[in-house]
């Protein structure tokens, strides 16, 4: 067991437990996307930054381990400047259409943006537009939404034992999508549909 303290709060964890996971148990929130309690840690969506004390940088709290007197701060200047910085690039490729969308009023990055986000982006340049894919008869794609999370990949891979879903390309040419021109179809695939926080699927 260590001992912490995060926001304040002294606490005492498990040694090589993440900062996220300390944080949920002791009922502080932290902004995610991409960490999921049943899934491997990806820390590709960056949210979750906070402050840890004689580190430099903002770093995730999803992948980084506990060690005795850390202090670590969720809601510093720099962890919140950070946090807005990465709504910021989440938003730039997100198309505006929440009064349309599925998940529109149940959707972690609009909840996430009302917090964390700016009325004002320094960005001005075109969305880019990904065309919607038939990954199969369950699943219904707008992958125009989707922010790269690899949730859907990740419960495929270690949940339903299947690789199915992939990403594919870098940078701003990355979709997610079948290998091949495979169809998502396992019994589990629907399952999916409920942990994109976007709406893509």
């Amino acid at each position: 067991m260590v001992n912490i303290e995060i926001d304040g709060k002294k606490l005492t964890a498990e040694a090589g437990s993440m900062i996220i996971e300390v944080a949920d148990a002791n009922d502080v929130y932290i902004p995610r996307f991409c960490y999921h309690k049943k899934l491997s840690v990806a820390a590709n969506c960056r949210m979750c930054l906070v402050e840890v004390s004689n580190i430099p940088k903002a770093v995730p709290a999803c992948a980084t381990p506990v060690a005795d007197g850390m202090v670590v701060q969720t809601s510093s200047d720099s962890a919140r400047e950070a946090q807005k910085a990465v709504m910021e690039f989440l938003l730039i490729n997100h198309p505006l259409d929440c009064p349309i969308c599925d998940q529109g009023g149940e959707c972690e990055l609009q909840d996430l943006a009302v917090g964390f986000g700016d009325d004002d982006s320094s960005y001005c340049e075109n969305k880019r537009v990904v065309h919607d894919k038939n990954i199969g008869p369950l699943i219904e794609t707008e992958m125009t939404r989707c922010i790269h999370c690899t949730r859907c990949v990740r419960f495929g891979m270690e949940i339903a034992g299947i690789r199915e879903l992939g990403m594919l390309g870098r940078g701003e040419t990355a979709e997610i999508g079948t290998f091949v021109g495979k169809c998502v179809d396992s019994e589990v695939s629907g399952n999916i549909i409920d942990l994109c926080p976007v709406g893509a699927l």
